[in-house]
């Protein structure tokens, strides 16, 4: 068995000034020069703390691959709170440790997308990990330093982030497929996903008709999160609906169960692909927009 790789020295993010420890945010941020016009204000903060937003980490192979989210909380003179998130990940090329810091939740959620796509543990099945080009995070952070997606943008204050993880996919199943199909009664299964979905957008007949012919099925967690907007906790889950099809072929529907209603009971949106699906959960759960 191959020895763990040595860790690197762990960043300092609590004790001193406040003003130091954005200091050495924005120094070891790729977009902190751009991302630091912005933040004047952060430099008279009375108050700061740090904390674990969320965390995803993978053994390998082909090698050992970690992304952390922190958050960051200024307390201000006139008793606002700036919120400044750090993304910290090693799926760069050259594996070296990269930081980027982000003001707001939409450009961070953009980041994290990126960076993950290394993991390769959710690629769609019309497009092979191995022949897509993955957009390096730090072009994400660079192009939107001084926009609405990064730390030039404008800050919300009322966010309080909870711990959340992104869960690994299991292994591919037999050769030749993407999944190991376990699961009956598939046709079933699809009718009582697609009959509980919410959104206008869901699958129609068309898709049901081709899961008539569904004869098993898998069903994995892609990613959870969890956060506090506007004085309550809403969360969202990520879920794949893998279908194995009588002629050999494979189909997927992407479940977000979340949390975002008036009166916060869950709500079932179901789309045909997973960007859709990780776009409803950043852009409508996540920013409301």
């Amino acid at each position: 068995m191959d020895p763990e790789p040595a860790r690197t020295v762990e960043v300092l993010r609590s004790g001193g000034r406040p003003d130091e420890q954005l200091a050495r945010l924005l120094a070891r941020a790729e977009n902190g020069p751009h991302a630091a016009r912005h933040l004047a204000e952060v430099r008279s903060a009375l108050m700061h703390y740090c904390g674990l937003q969320s965390c995803r980490n993978a053994k390998g192979p082909p090698r050992r691959l970690e992304r952390r989210t922190f958050r960051h909380s200024f307390l201000l003179p006139d008793g606002e709170v700036r919120v400044l998130w750090e993304l910290e990940h090693n799926t760069g090329p050259d594996e070296r440790l990269r930081h980027a810091v982000f003001a707001d939740r939409e450009g961070l959620a953009l980041a994290e997308w990126e960076v993950d796509t290394a993991f390769g543990s959710s690629a769609g099945p019309e497009e092979p990990p191995a022949s897509r080009p993955r957009p390096h995070p730090r072009g994400r952070a660079g192009a939107g330093a001084g926009g609405a997606g990064a730390a030039g943008g404008p800050a919300p204050t009322g966010y309080d982030g909870e711990p959340g993880g992104m869960v690994e996919l299991p292994g591919a199943g037999r050769e030749g497929f993407r999944h190991s199909y376990t699961e009956g009664d598939s046709p079933d299964h699809a009718w009582r996903l697609l009959r509980r979905a919410a959104n206008a957008g869901a699958p129609g007949p068309d898709v049901l008709l081709r899961l008539r012919a569904a004869i098993a099925h898998d069903i994995s967690i892609v990613a959870r999160r969890s956060a506090a907007i506007k004085g309550r906790t809403v969360s969202w889950s990520l879920y794949e609906h893998a279908f194995l099809l009588l002629d050999g072929s494979e189909l997927s529907l992407w479940e977000i169960d979340h949390t975002r209603t008036p009166d916060g009971h869950p709500v079932c949106e179901v789309y045909l692909s997973r960007d859709a699906a990780l776009d409803t959960a950043v852009r409508h759960i996540e920013a409301g927009s």
